[in-house]
């Protein structure tokens, strides 16, 4: 009975359009007064989650990405990245995707990437010809990338759930699909663009390239130093966090003196909105998850896939059918925090790589951002694009078909993922 009542008030208060990160947690505190939870150790064991020093690396790397836009880091890599792929057929489509690729070393966040150097891409592709909704489409699938390529929000929060996942390989895991992901994005934007012959940039000399890459050199660094420094280990996830702030500061402040005191403290007023959505989301997983464990929903739900087969191809089939289509419906904080413990036992018993698995799975969910109902990423360009959300969405489906196609190709040949992590840490 507490159960259906937990299931109907969260039905409930998501058909009268409450946020659902606040639905998931009046629907778990209506099952705990109905099942009879002693409510303090209900909220200690619900608080509790939010005391995990990792989560601190989160607000970090997105200071960092607001700190780059907040000064003209954003402009120099925007810059760097025209100049690289700009003149390609396909002109500032490419720019936009590479713009993504280099952004996603410093954010972590798809939406760090959406609202920042991914809307400055944008504005320069529809003013320069391309269709509005095809450019809103790009932006949103190239954002995609940013939790990929390390750092990665996602990574932190699923290695926060899933206690033998080590953040530097999964973080290292995403280097080569991140990149595969932009890859697939360009080749489908090179026949695209030629078919409706959408213009290109002019090809720069040696000397105009020379200076986009001195000038875009230093912010591309960062990435690098934070894989680096963890690598090596110098530093934590949570440490190395804190030095790309410092360094995205010194770059800002010092050597461009475009980042003041009031610039500062604008890039940390927009963090403090976006994280406490994040929180709201992490406690609301955390509650609910709460729910399932009292009810032994984990254990019957693995057992239910488990009976079903045992095989490393049939395991994936599953895992990835599931949070493709419960990517559809839920954010991916959400969804990595409530069942990814349920499958990567399961994953682990059919002898497929914790990294491996972990990347797959981040990368279903971020093909979840571009599918309705939900579409996050779709709707984030679309408000601030003012594009229509149908055409938007339409436009999107190559890249999502693009990303299926990825996912299967990792699938198949996880040494795709697993390869530099190895390498590198054994």
């Amino acid at each position: 009975m507490a159960f259906l009542l937990f299931i109907v008030a969260f039905i409930v208060l998501f058909l009268l359009g409450t946020p659902i990160g606040f639905a998931m947690i009046a629907s778990s505190v209506v099952y705990a007064l109905s099942a009879g939870v002693d409510m303090a150790f209900f909220s200690m064991e619900a608080f509790t989650s939010l005391q995990n020093f990792m989560l601190t690396a989160i607000p970090m790397f997105m200071l960092t990405a607001e700190v780059m836009n907040s000064s003209t880091v954003a402009d120099r890599m925007f810059n760097l990245a025209n100049s690289t792929v700009g003149w390609i057929p396909g002109g500032l489509g490419h720019t936009n995707v590479l713009a993504n690729v280099i952004f996603a070393g410093m954010s972590g966040s798809a939406a760090a990437d959406a609202t920042g150097i991914g809307f400055l891409s944008y504005k320069a592709m529809k003013d320069r010809g391309f269709d509005g909704p095809f450019s809103a489409a790009v932006t949103a699938a190239g954002s995609c990338i940013g939790p990929i390529i390390p750092p990665s929000i996602p990574v932190v929060i699923y290695a926060m759930v899933v206690s033998n996942a080590s953040v530097g390989k999964l973080f290292l895991g995403g280097i080569i699909p991140g990149l595969m992901m932009g890859l697939v994005m360009m080749i489908y934007i090179y026949f695209i663009s030629k078919k409706r012959h959408y213009p290109i940039e002019r090809r720069p000399d040696v000397k105009a390239f020379i200076t986009a890459f001195r000038q875009g050199l230093l912010p591309v660094l960062t990435p690098v130093v934070l894989l680096t420094t963890i690598t090596l280990g110098i530093v934590t996830v949570t440490e190395g966090a804190a030095v790309t702030v410092l360094y995205s500061c010194f770059l800002g402040a010092v050597l461009y003196r475009r980042l003041g005191l009031k610039e500062f403290i604008g890039s940390l007023r927009r963090i403090s909105l976006t994280i406490g959505t994040i929180l709201v989301f992490f406690l609301a997983g955390k509650m609910f998850g709460f729910v399932f464990a009292k009810e032994n929903l984990p254990q019957l739900v693995s057992t239910l896939f488990s009976g079903l087969s045992t095989n490393r191809y049939m395991v994936l089939l599953i895992i990835n059918a599931f949070f493709l289509v419960l990517g559809c419906f839920s954010d991916p904080i959400v969804n990595i925090m409530l069942f990814v413990p349920i499958f990567t036992p399961m994953a682990a018993s059919a002898g497929i790589d914790p990294t491996a698995i972990g990347i797959i799975i981040i990368l279903n969910n971020m093909v979840g951002l571009l599918t309705p109902p939900v579409g996050g990423m779709v709707y984030v360009i679309s408000g601030i694009s003012k594009e229509p959300l149908e055409a938007v969405f339409r436009e999107a489906v190559p890249f999502v078909v693009a990303y299926a196609i990825l996912i299967v190709i990792l699938c198949v040949f996880p040494g795709l993922i697993t390869f530099i992590p190895n390498m590198l840490m054994g």
